[in-house]
């Protein structure tokens, strides 16, 4: 979703998508690592702690929880799992790998796995859904503030700067759209993408997501040869 969480997290599959590569929005991936204080490699989620109280989203004054997006792993057991690292593109380019894949791989055979539940990493509003379609399959992204509730969560953002001007038409098959670029210091947020799930996400646009709230389970809907969560992380204009 980033080699990483610009995830926030993110995060980490023997088995990552099939060719051709995952189509991505024309907006730029944001880079997310744990604090500074610890030593970890660049797919690594933030070593943060989930706590047991859901929480709702952004705040400026109390830091921002970040939750693991599969039910059953701690932040700092991402890394074990990633089976396709974030592998970010040329301007202009889909291609390698605008994200994360995460997996849980049988031991015995070396299959992986499907129907891990999969929550949401930080609280925020569903924002965009989809429903088996090429090339993220069954996903859900939520919406979260960037806001003074982020910085004081004390995680390594490493934000992108917004380009002066609009990039000339490249290989990305988004559609064109006539938005100017924000202006400097313009609010902006945080958009995390989940998918390939299982079936069709569990909450619907529009609605509130608490921190490790469930989102659905992993699957390998779309561009997927092999069942895997992908996690997607990008910033762009609120809304």
């Amino acid at each position: 979703m980033a080699r990483i969480i610009g995830l926030l997290v993110f995060v980490i599959l023997v088995t990552g998508c099939s060719s051709p590569r995952e189509t991505a929005t024309p907006t730029t991936s944001v880079l997310l690592a744990i604090p500074a204080t610890e030593t970890v490699t660049p797919t690594t989620a933030p070593s943060a702690t989930p706590q047991n109280t859901p929480t709702t989203a952004g705040s400026a004054e109390l830091p921002l929880e970040v939750c693991s997006p599969l039910a059953g792993y701690a932040l700092p057991e991402l890394a074990g799992i990633v089976v396709n690292p974030y592998h970010p593109p040329r301007l202009g380019s889909d291609d390698p790998h605008q994200g994360v894949d995460l997996a849980e791989v049988d031991p015995v055979n070396g299959i992986a796995l499907i129907g891990m539940p999969v929550q949401a990493l930080l609280a925020g509003k569903v924002v965009g859904q989809a429903a088996d379609r090429f090339p993220y399959g069954n996903m859900v992204m939520i919406e979260t503030p960037l806001d003074g509730a982020i910085a004081a969560s004390n995680l390594a953002l490493i934000v992108p700067t917004p380009l002066p001007e609009r990039l000339p038409p490249g290989a990305l098959t988004c559609p064109d759209l006539n938005v100017s670029p924000p202006a400097a210091g313009a609010p902006r947020s945080l958009y995390v993408l989940y998918g390939h799930m299982q079936n069709l996400p569990t909450v619907s646009l529009g609605d509130p997501v608490s921190c490790g709230q469930e989102l659905g389970t992993i699957g390998d809907s779309g561009n997927a040869l092999n069942p895997h969560l992908h996690v997607e992380v990008r910033v762009g204009p609120p809304g």
